[in-house]
């Protein structure tokens, strides 16, 4: 229980629930069939800094995702593809054009997968660590020619026949 006088609390209403004020001729002034139309609103925002941390973590979320996107549909596309025997397709072609001896060239998905495996989370930092280096410039620019001016609105309708304030 808060004591009165305390700090947030006056001293009139301490102890005992405050009710919520009322408008004061009630609602019996308002018409429940028209509807208050509100204009939309538009802010300019600059854009200053953005911070290297959270760039980091974004792009390392964003850039995994997209990762195990790839990595989980091209799985799948070779399963498809091996038994719809495309794979066996494209070796026969490969040694019908000369560039393998008969029965030698052969796709082999696991090693394949694991080279993915490998190699994409090493792109995955690499180009965490590119977003953060641009953001560095985003920022050490920013404070040169005063960051990016952004507008932004509350329309409800953004296709393309909507209507500008």
């Amino acid at each position: 229980m808060s004591t009165p006088g305390a700090r947030g609390v006056p001293a009139a209403t301490a102890g005992r629930a405050v009710a919520t004020p009322q408008p004061p001729l009630g609602d019996w002034l308002r018409d429940p069939e028209v509807e208050v139309i509100k204009k939309p609103e538009r802010r300019t925002v600059v854009l200053r800094r953005i911070d290297l941390w959270s760039a980091l973590k974004v792009s390392l979320a964003l850039y995994f995702s997209i990762f195990v996107v790839f990595l989980v549909g091209a799985v799948l596309l070779w399963l498809g593809a091996r038994s719809a025997g495309l794979i066996d397709n494209i070796e026969t072609l490969v040694e019908d054009l000369g560039f393998a001896g008969e029965g030698t060239y052969q796709l082999k998905g696991p090693e394949i997968l694991k080279m993915a495996a490998v190699i994409g989370p090493i792109v995955v930092v690499l180009g965490s660590l590119a977003t953060v280096a641009g953001v560095a410039v985003f920022n050490g620019m920013s404070r040169l020619f005063g960051g990016v001016e952004v507008t932004v609105s509350d329309f409800d309708d953004l296709g393309p026949r909507s209507k500008r304030l």
